[in-house]
């Protein structure tokens, strides 16, 4: 099936275009896709939002492949099977969002952004692996296809994370907040983008959802602490989270980017391995909130708002430590409250950063990656 356009590679885009964007998380529990109208620099939600899990079989692949990168992808034709599977399962999701936008009389869809499975992300090695062929959705849609967004950065020397920061940025303008402004996202890392005149600054400040979804997944059989209700029913460990916490990572200085795998020995610390689930839980919550707080202090200036977006929104114990750790003249709302979306913004950070790239616009700075120059983030795929 294919979906055809007439847009340039090195064309400016003058006019906010329907860009799909495409985004799954180190979890694996599904794939999230949305319809953004945008020119790179300004968005409009269409409300066109699309959430479906992997096949099975993939969604164990997958995590086989993230516990065991190494070991999984050592094997060439393995690895390309999981490539190919993944981009199937994203692929059919395109399909979807296209035909929804067409029935809502949106002008067709002009180009699709490919984040790609993570299944290994290394700075320090150089290294991050993002399963997914561009070339092979551009083929099977007829679109043309940005994906691979770090690399580029990590060659010049930057971490490949976080990326959101242009988006966030872009978010707290519109909404007009007085800043100094913060935009957190709880995804699998919490990544933290502050806003504050000419200066924009964005870093990971610990683990989030990944370990506590780990715990589940491992221990119970479930794929998240549904809204933190184990947490609530839990009593944090200080120990282990002052462990946690005295971790290399944290005294890392400037722009800074987290596999939250790299803290997965922490669930085999004596300490935490001796607690019920529902202390696991509260104590890795409290380690989000608290690793939170120490990043916010660590800032030059307060921060007047912050606006807190990803899956963690959901997960209300995590929420209320949040706010505890806080300075209470922070005011906290969530993307909701600022017409964004918390369960899509990362969807839409690719729809974005794909837009970005086809209008020839940098997307990841020294002081957001630490990369030696700004970058153009993607590479482009056009159908054959």
């Amino acid at each position: 099936m294919h979906y055809h356009n007439n847009m340039t590679q090195t064309t400016a885009i003058a006019e906010l275009i329907p860009i799909i964007g495409l985004m799954s998380g180190t979890s694996a529990d599904g794939i999230d896709g949305c319809v953004m109208l945008t020119d790179g620099q300004s968005v409009t939600r269409t409300g066109i939002n699309l959430c479906q899990p992997y096949r099975p079989e993939v969604a164990r692949a997958v995590l086989a492949a993230r516990d065991d990168p190494a070991g999984y992808l050592s094997d060439p034709q393995r690895r390309q099977a999981l490539t190919t599977a993944v981009t199937d399962d994203h692929i059919q999701i395109v399909h979807q969002l296209v035909h929804t936008a067409a029935a809502a009389d949106l002008p067709p869809v002009q180009l699709i952004g490919f984040h790609g499975q993570t299944v290994y992300h290394n700075p320090s090695a150089g290294r991050t692996i993002q399963l997914g062929d561009g070339q092979q959705m551009a083929r099977e849609t007829g679109l043309p296809v940005i994906y691979d967004f770090r690399h580029a950065d990590m060659e010049a020397g930057g971490q490949g994370a976080p990326l959101a920061p242009v988006y966030h940025q872009i978010l707290l303008r519109q909404a007009r907040l007085a800043e100094p402004a913060g935009f957190l996202n709880l995804g699998g890392v919490a990544n933290l983008t502050v806003c504050s005149g000419n200066d924009l600054l964005g870093f990971d400040t610990g683990p989030a959802n990944g370990l506590m979804d780990a715990v589940c997944q491992q221990q119970l059989g479930l794929a998240f602490d549904k809204d933190g209700a184990l947490a609530a029913a839990g009593t944090p460990c200080p120990p282990f989270i002052q462990a946690v916490l005295a971790d290399p990572w944290f005294r890392l200085s400037g722009p800074r980017s987290l596999d939250w795998a790299q803290f997965r020995s922490y669930l085999h610390n004596p300490d935490f391995i001796a607690l019920p689930v529902e202390d696991k839980l509260a104590s890795l919550a409290a380690v989000t909130a608290q690793s939170l707080a120490d990043a916010l202090a660590r800032l030059p200036f307060s921060v007047n708002t912050l606006i807190i977006a990803g899956g963690g929104v959901h997960n209300k114990t995590l929420m209320t430590l949040i706010e505890t750790h806080l300075p209470a003249d922070t005011f906290i709302k969530t993307a909701e409250q600022i017409n964004a979306s918390s369960d899509m913004i990362e969807a839409e950070l690719i729809a974005l950063l794909a837009a970005r790239h086809n209008a020839g616009l940098v997307s990841t700075w020294p002081q957001t990656t630490n990369t030696s120059a700004p970058q153009i983030a993607g590479v482009r795929a056009e159908p054959l």
